[in-house]
């Protein structure tokens, strides 16, 4: 895929504020799922992961559609939109050439706590 037809613009490689992915998610036209896991961002597919994974609950998966990730760190933290102010979370798209049910996915990955710029 290239940059003209990677979904929203969303090229591999690129870096975003989740603040940013979250509102190209909430329009619908694109599913963004977070990965915890490099390798398996990189090395499967959202279909396969879902199936492997069916029997886990969503917070127990090493993967989460983001808009669901914001909605659970909101209620864990009331502060969390604060903090993304003052310590933003960026996330890095790792693939944008999957499809499932009709629409485009794309994966970010989500840095370890250790990597974030806190600066």
């Amino acid at each position: 895929m290239t940059k003209q037809d990677s979904p929203a613009g969303l090229e591999i490689g690129k870096k975003l504020d989740i603040r940013v992915l979250e509102a190209i998610a909430r329009k619908g036209d694109v599913c963004i799922i977070l990965y915890f896991e490099e390798d398996l961002a990189k090395n499967s597919t959202y279909a396969a992961d879902l199936n492997e994974y069916a029997k886990y609950p969503d917070d127990e998966r090493p993967f989460i559609e983001l808009v669901s990730f914001m909605s659970f760190q909101r209620k864990m933290s009331p502060c969390f939109d604060d903090a993304l102010t003052t310590v933003p979370l960026i996330i890095t798209i790792c693939s944008n050439s999957e499809e499932y049910n009709g629409k485009p996915i794309v994966k970010g990955l989500l840095p370890f706590l250790d990597e974030m710029d806190i600066s």
